[in-house]
């Protein structure tokens, strides 16, 4: 049986003290939405978010990643792939720190990667519509790439859908944004360069009478971490992650006791 430590994933050294600008750099760089933070002994210190260390401004750089903790969700190496996705869930995250038994930190397990997992081992029912989000952003195909990367940053998701008069176009993503040096360098310098230089088309849709299921299998052929969901006259009403299916899923298990540390602020 696949196990946490089968889906491991290293991660960078950062340590409370630690300047933030080093985790936005791998944050910037990377596909993590999330960086486990170790203390100077290994132990798990806690997270710091895409949202906070990549919206510091330049005026703030100086301010050490403590300021930004935030307690972490975290499983054993040897815990179970249903584990993992509680601990995920729970946290409302994208990923969870896998610590020794000994308290040591040493990796991370993503949602991206325990997905197709629990649902080669679950049959979710329900329809799409049960599990959307209703409140749906949505960006146009002139937008800007710096400020498309500004508001994926700040909503929570990976991919954003592209729409012109209520039809959708296709979809960006942040993979999209930071795995071309010169999208990256576009973005730094807040050039004028259009979404639709770079979004994908045509966009993997779903409808809100699909199943939960089906969304979930599009999501895995694809590869995507969301779906615009569409109305048959074509209207977008909404979106479904995966984090939105792992509602719909069976996680029985205990949520480990989350260490609490407390940090001053500058």
């Amino acid at each position: 049986m696949m196990v946490v430590s089968d889906l491991m994933r290293e991660i960078p050294e950062i340590y409370p003290d630690d300047l933030v600008t080093k985790a936005r750099k791998y944050l910037r760089e990377d596909s993590f939405r999330e960086l486990f933070v170790r203390d100077r002994d290994g132990s798990l210190a806690g997270y710091v978010d895409l949202s906070d260390a990549i919206l510091v401004n330049d005026t703030k750089s100086n301010l050490e990643i403590r300021t930004f903790l935030r307690d972490a969700p975290f499983v054993h190496s040897e815990d179970s792939i249903e584990d993992a996705l509680l601990q995920i869930r729970e946290a409302q995250t994208d990923s969870s720190a896998v610590c020794s038994h000994t308290g040591e930190l040493m990796g991370t397990v993503q949602l991206a990667a325990l997905f197709p997992v629990i649902m080669s081992r679950q049959k979710p029912e329900g329809l799409v519509c049960d599990y959307t989000t209703k409140q749906v952003v949505t960006c146009n195909p002139d937008d800007p790439l710096h400020a498309v990367y500004s508001v994926i940053t700040e909503s929570g998701y990976d991919a954003l859908p592209v729409e012109e008069d209520m039809c959708i176009l296709g979809m960006i993503s942040r993979k999209d944004l930071i795995t071309h040096g010169h999208i990256r360098r576009s973005i730094e310098a807040k050039h004028r360069t259009p979404v639709e230089y770079v979004m994908v088309t045509p966009a993997i849709i779903t409808f809100s009478n699909d199943t939960i299921e089906d969304a979930a299998k599009a999501m895995m052929q694809y590869d995507v971490s969301c779906l615009p969901v569409i109305e048959p006259d074509g209207q977008i009403v909404g979106i479904i992650s995966r984090q939105d299916i792992l509602n719909a899923l069976e996680l029985p298990g205990v949520v480990h006791a989350q260490k609490s540390e407390k940090y001053e602020t500058n």
